[in-house]
């Protein structure tokens, strides 16, 4: 099974036969640069809080748990940039185009999104060396995707359970982002709601989960401050690409 498929434009099992192809890094590939909205998982949550508001995503299937990486899509208004600071890259976008995947019934897998990278900043390294071991950036890739499924279980645990403990509420985002009407708006977002104390929801969610959840709940009610940060990154992009077709769809 792979997880969030809407990442991957043409998942392959990795095999022998086409281990020669290079991968590249990370911000090489369009998704890496442009994606507004990555899943994550928990784990990360302590580290990410410091660049972007963390949020749940409702989809039809249930709330995935993200990073709200800009306000304006098309890659602009990011007010970090994959180039300059890994630490703002989330776990599934560090492994890309290794893909996260769960481990298959026959044995250990490795699956590869056979994307292009249309913005390569090297050569490159092969997925694959001559004697058939992984080359040293293909296994960052995987560990990295690694990381991401030792956690994603319990990071779906812990949205059903705030679900299930009436934590979460909506959080609409409308920011007027320049002169002449251009607005943005997401309506499908959502967080915890803030908490009074003693909140018996919480006390339920926390015997559940323990320390964990607590750490995890504080990360995100503080990340959501980062939100200024992300406006103030779209109106700049708009004062100064009002021209861009991009921002045309954005609006």
């Amino acid at each position: 099974m792979i997880y969030w498929k809407e990442l991957y434009e043409s998942p392959r099992r990795l095999t022998s036969k086409w281990g020669h192809h290079r991968i590249f890094a990370p911000e090489s590939y369009e998704l890496v640069r442009t994606l507004q909205l990555v899943p994550i998982v928990h784990p990360e949550a302590l580290r990410l809080a410091a660049y972007f508001p963390i949020v749940w995503r409702v989809q039809d299937d249930g709330a995935v748990l993200c990073v709200l990486r800009s306000l304006v899509a098309g890659g602009l208004g990011h007010p970090v940039k994959p180039t300059h600071a890994a630490g703002g890259l989330p776990l599934a976008l560090r492994g890309f185009p290794v893909i996260a995947a769960a481990p298959a019934g026959s044995g250990e897998e490795i699956w590869i999104d056979e994307v292009v990278a249309d913005r390569p900043t090297d050569v490159g390294a092969p997925i694959l060396m001559e004697d058939g071991r992984l080359s040293r950036g293909a296994v960052q890739r995987i560990q990295a995707v690694g990381k991401l499924r030792q956690a994603i279980d319990t990071t779906h645990r812990l949205t059903e359970a705030l679900t299930r403990h009436r934590l979460l509420e909506p959080w609409p985002l409308d920011f007027e982002l320049a002169s002449g009407g251009r607005r943005i708006r997401f309506d499908d977002l959502m967080v915890v709601r803030p908490l009074t104390s003693p909140d018996s929801d919480l006390i339920e969610h926390l015997r559940e989960f323990g320390i964990e959840a607590a750490t995890f709940i504080a990360a995100h009610r503080i990340s959501l401050f980062r939100i200024s940060t992300l406006l103030q990154a779209a109106r700049s992009a708009m004062a100064t690409e009002t021209a861009s077709p991009q921002l045309e769809e954005a609006t």
